[in-house]
């Protein structure tokens, strides 16, 4: 008995008695082969719908930059919408950046100094004089 190159089925010859078990050895490896071939189908679906379900999920995280001139004691930075956190680098606080996620506000010296409300957030500073007009960046994460 020969047989086939790819799937290495049996192939009975002219000169073979005729049995059954070949056909039904070839019926039972096909039935894997395409079992397996489903399979492997399968996981390769679900893998790219994983990355498509990852890659939105990216796309919908944005980040803006921006600067901010104090003006008041009291600054308000419109956005446009609600960041879920602001990563604020002013020198009110000695040159550390103050981040601030949900919510909640970073302080300083138990002053609120940076809150995130709607549309944006407000920026608090002791000291109004001293940082009149010079420009603090900040990043916003939506």
């Amino acid at each position: 008995m020969q047989h086939t190159d790819m799937y290495n089925l049996n192939q009975p010859e002219m000169d073979d008695t005729f049995s059954t078990q070949p056909l039904n050895d070839n019926a039972r490896s096909t039935e894997s082969t395409t079992y397996l071939g489903e399979i492997a189908a399968k996981a390769e679906i679900a893998a790219r719908q994983a990355l498509t379900e990852r890659v939105a999920a990216l796309e919908v995280q944005k980040i803006f930059f921006g600067t901010v001139t104090y003006e008041t004691p009291r600054q308000t930075v419109n956005l446009g919408f609600t960041p879920k956190a602001v990563l604020f680098l002013g020198r009110d606080l000695g040159n550390t950046p103050a981040l601030t996620v949900g919510e909640k506000f970073t302080q300083y010296r138990n002053d609120p100094v940076l809150e995130i409300v709607e549309n944006g957030f407000i920026v608090r500073t002791v000291n109004v004089a001293f940082f009149a007009s010079s420009e603090h960046n900040f990043i916003a994460f939506a």
